[in-house]
């Protein structure tokens, strides 16, 4: 189930929400220690608006949400200005091959289909393109709050998360936890924590109530993985895909 994006913002606009985006920026920025350069392309899919300015506010980024969630254009809550796109989970606006980097963040448990968007995912990737998700950990306690984003939709185990992405022409590559304190403390309980809490997650990761994992495109992709891609695009019905182009002069 996706969370509308009027929730969304507003839960990122509180303490809570800007805690949570400092510290998956924190994580983002140990997974990928990256300075794009002015021709790289970052596409944020699911709501990525809270990573923008915290991460490479000068880079060309694309915003693009899903229709179940729906999209502001100007996000002023987090102060996003960046190009934002509405568009099917199936069936993304973006051009093959056209990504260096994807971030991808309250977008696969909120998939109706997951394999889907990975699918479209890999599509968009430049060959050994870099993807990293940000998922709910099933064993999380942040995974069973409804008081934040990630107690909504489908939560995924470590196992889960690594065997999707490989049936989908990924090679998952680092993997690390976070927000490893309940979401029920105080605020500022948490950020006195923080140095508690990267140790926590070196000791017990599977308490964390996110993975962030990195996923490369595998290229070609196998041929298990090229058959049942053929097969979910049979199924698909009725959605032309468009074809822009997330680079723009």
């Amino acid at each position: 189930m996706a969370v509308d994006i009027t929730d969304l913002v507003e839960f990122y606009a509180s303490p809570l929400g800007r805690h949570v985006q400092s510290v998956v920026c924190e994580r983002i920025n140990r997974i990928w220690p990256w300075r794009p350069s002015k021709d790289d392309v970052v596409l944020g899919y699911g709501y990525a608006s809270p990573l923008v300015a915290p991460l490479w506010p000068s880079t060309h980024w694309h915003l693009l949400m899903p229709q179940q969630q729906g999209v502001l254009a100007q996000d002023g809550i987090t102060g996003s200005r960046k190009p934002t796109i509405l568009g099917h989970e199936s069936y993304w606006p973006v051009r093959d091959n056209s990504v260096n980097r994807l971030l991808v963040m309250h977008g696969l448990e909120a998939a109706n289909h997951v394999e889907r968007v990975l699918d479209e995912a890999w599509r968009v990737l430049q060959p050994n393109g870099r993807a990293l998700f940000v998922v709910p950990n099933r064993r999380g306690l942040w995974a069973r709050s409804d008081a934040t984003p990630f107690g909504a939709g489908r939560p995924f185990s470590r196992r889960q998360l690594t065997q999707t992405l490989r049936r989908t022409g990924f090679v998952p590559a680092q993997m690390q936890p976070a927000l490893m304190l309940p979401p029920s403390l105080p605020v500022r309980a948490m950020q006195s924590l923080r140095g508690g809490e990267r140790m926590v997650s070196f000791i017990l990761p599977q308490l964390g109530g996110v993975w962030l994992i990195e996923a490369i495109k595998q290229v070609p992709a196998p041929l298990s993985v090229q058959r049942a891609r053929q097969a979910r695009a049979r199924r698909r019905l009725g959605v032309p895909r468009p074809a822009l182009s997330p680079k723009t002069n």
